[in-house]
């Protein structure tokens, strides 16, 4: 098994053990919450006055949205609404109490403000502690424990399908790249890519069972062709296996992210002609150096 396999099965499960433990912070934080909220309900039974989701009215909005980016989940705080200050109404000495406020600007002092959109306010200012503490839980679970949750779960999904994508391919030994033209000899660094590599932001790789049905679909009328010869396991960290359309069918053919390919990933260089009135399939049946 590959060093790269075996990281992403270590990763897997790091991964299932903050699963595992988000889901054990936010059942203790709902239990908590409810139990709390069940609290201030009974004490608060002689007052006629009740905690809770049958409770609330037309003054009830969502303060609190979710934002997804890049498999991140993260709970953001809506701004409330600003109603628009009323213009100063100028005075005779406002050039004077300019120049006095410019001399002795200090700056201002500011008191907290609370959330006019804070549904606790709507039971007074001195609330029961168990209905605050009821509050805070479910806020906790809300803002935090939920969107953490929730990238863990994405997390989870996307490790699934790459293990399960790189399992697969545990027996490649050696991708291609197939060249119009000749790459310099000695190999540089970094070979010239084509056209299709720069706007893919992906260096187009192949098997060796795929190389004679690429070369059919997209260069069938080349006379000769070079392939690079790279082992799996100098890319295979870098590889994304990705389903491709071509000729009919869906196939997946291996991408390579990286910025470069070149002396230090190709092992050999080949050059491949066509043989005369024959295809391409024909030309490289047979060719053991295809691995």
């Amino acid at each position: 098994m590959s060093d790269h396999l075996d990281q992403l099965y270590l990763t897997y499960l790091d991964t299932i053990d903050t699963y595992q433990s988000l889901r054990t912070s936010l059942a203790a934080h709902f239990s908590t919450g409810f139990l709390t909220l069940a609290q201030a309900n009974y004490n608060s039974t002689s007052g006629g006055r009740r905690y809770g989701a049958d409770f609330y009215d037309e003054r009830m909005t969502a303060i609190r949205g979710v934002e997804v980016g890049d498999g991140v989940f993260e709970c953001k705080l809506f701004e409330p609404e600003r109603k628009e200050e009323e213009p100063r109404k100028e005075t005779k000495d406002t050039n004077r109490e300019a120049s006095e406020s410019d001399a002795l600007e200090k700056p201002e002092e500011r008191t907290p403000t609370i959330d006019p959109r804070d549904p606790i306010r709507w039971f007074g200012i001195l609330v029961p502690p168990a209905l605050r503490q009821a509050q805070s839980e479910f806020t906790l679970s809300v803002q935090t424990i939920i969107p953490q949750l929730t990238t863990t779960i994405a997390k989870l999904a996307t490790l699934s399908s790459e293990i399960e994508s790189h399992r697969s391919h545990a027996d490649t030994k050696y991708l291609y790249k197939i060249l119009t033209t000749a790459p310099p000899s000695p190999l540089p660094e970094a070979v010239q890519l084509l056209p299709l590599d720069i706007s893919s932001s992906f260096i187009h790789l192949c098997t060796a069972t795929q190389t004679v049905g690429v070369i059919e679909v997209f260069m069938p009328d080349s006379e000769e062709l070079w392939l690079l010869k790279v082992p799996y396991s100098k890319v295979e960290k870098d590889i994304k296996w990705e389903n491709v359309t071509h000729g009919g069918k869906r196939e997946e053919f291996p991408h390579l992210f990286t910025e470069k390919l070149g002396s230090s990933e190709v092992e050999e260089v080949r050059e491949v002609t066509r043989s005369e009135g024959k295809g391409w399939r024909e030309s490289l049946e047979g060719m053991e150096w295809l691995e």
